[in-house]
């Protein structure tokens, strides 16, 4: 320790304390001592401390400081979230609303557009009218012409399934979905019907062929008989029993040979220009000598009989002339052609007003949304 008096330096390694201010002596400059111990005292004044008793228990005084911090960031945030959603989910219901009306305006599409349904429907209207000719012409008999005509339509019906179908339909409503799926099923079928037929008319084609040379011996041709060149030569022959002659009553399939000409004893082609026949050859057996009878011209109640009648045509008549596996063709090859028929006009009602509701559909206003 250092005398009175002496200020000696601190040892080594120990940190040098500043120098305490001098306070002069109060008797001798009491204003002098009262600033120095006030500069004293700035310098070394202890904090305040302020309690203050809010009656909560010291472990919750922090807690409830951040707990009001984070309610108060989290409340406004949470609503913000609750209503974005809702306005997302009514983006999303007007997004898919406007999908529905650009599928419905895709899948109506117009007269240039393959596969859609105004597209459809003129094929379907094209081959109905090719069908309805055809059979005012001849029945709906076979015609090659014909054939050639439904596969070409056939290639008009086959519908492009993903040019169609690449429309979000479930975006559509569920029964104008439903039309719309009948609607194109009916179409494939329309062309699987033509396809079938087209394949078995190739195989009923030699079938066809014969039954058409089988007709053409059976037509009386203007060298066998000018007559009545054009109409079988084949007649019925009305019998019936008599007070003067025995015979059977009913009638007799004759071949018609040609004609006789005023007292003439020999049939012949035909009778020179401006004279009638008098008679008409017939024959019972094939090749037997032929003989004179009456042709019957009018129809009345009753038929005389030795009179010949001509063969109206029908179904049985031409199928007896055709033979049998030739009829059998033709009876199935009209009956085909009849089916596409019937489910072709159906299948363009369907299409009229399948055409009406994608129009009313596809004319309604789009809603907005985000996702447009």
């Amino acid at each position: 320790m250092a005398p009175p008096g002496m200020n000696l330096p601190p040892p080594p390694g120990v940190p040098q304390q500043p120098a305490a201010p001098v306070i002069p002596n109060a008797a001798d400059d009491p204003f002098g001592a009262m600033n120095a111990m006030a500069a004293v005292g700035t310098v070394q004044r202890a904090p305040e401390i302020v309690i203050v008793n809010d009656g909560k228990p010291v472990e919750n005084v922090g807690a409830g400081g951040k707990g009001a911090a984070i309610a108060k960031i989290a409340i406004p945030a949470v609503g913000a979230l609750v209503v974005g959603l809702a306005i997302g989910q009514i983006a999303k219901k007007n997004s898919f609303y406007n999908e529905g009306l650009k599928d419905a305006k895709a899948i109506l599409g117009d007269a240039k557009s393959p596969s859609t349904v105004v597209a459809v429907k003129k094929s379907l209207s094209k081959l109905d009218g090719i069908l309805d000719e055809a059979k005012t012409k001849n029945g709906l008999a076979p015609d090659t012409a014909l054939g050639a005509d439904l596969t070409k339509m056939a290639l008009e019906l086959d519908v492009k399934s993903e040019i169609v179908f690449r429309a979000k339909q479930n975006a559509l409503d569920s029964d104008l979905s439903g039309q719309i799926l009948s609607f194109y099923a009916g179409v494939a079928e329309v062309k699987g019907m033509i396809d079938t037929h087209n394949k078995s008319a190739k195989f009923d084609e030699m079938a066809l062929a014969d039954a058409k040379k089988n007709k053409d011996k059976a037509t009386l041709t203007e060298g066998e008989n000018g007559y009545l060149a054009g109409q079988l030569k084949y007649g019925v022959l009305l019998s019936a029993p008599t007070d003067e002659e025995r015979s059977e009553f009913g009638a007799k399939i004759v071949e018609i040979a040609g004609v006789y000409c005023g007292g003439g004893a020999n049939p012949v082609a035909k009778c020179p220009e401006g004279e009638g026949p008098s008679g008409f050859a017939y024959r019972n057996d094939p090749g037997s000598t032929p003989i004179k009878g009456d042709l019957a011209t009018s129809g009345s109640d009753s038929v005389p009989t030795k009179k010949v009648v001509m063969l109206l045509e029908n179904g049985v008549r031409n199928a007896l002339i055709k033979g049998g596996d030739p009829g059998v063709s033709e009876f199935f090859y009209t009956r085909r052609l009849r089916a596409i028929a019937e489910r072709t006009k159906k299948l363009i009602e369907q299409a009229n007003k399948l055409e009406g509701d994608l129009q009313k559909e596809s004319s309604k206003g789009s809603k907005f949304s985000f996702f447009m």
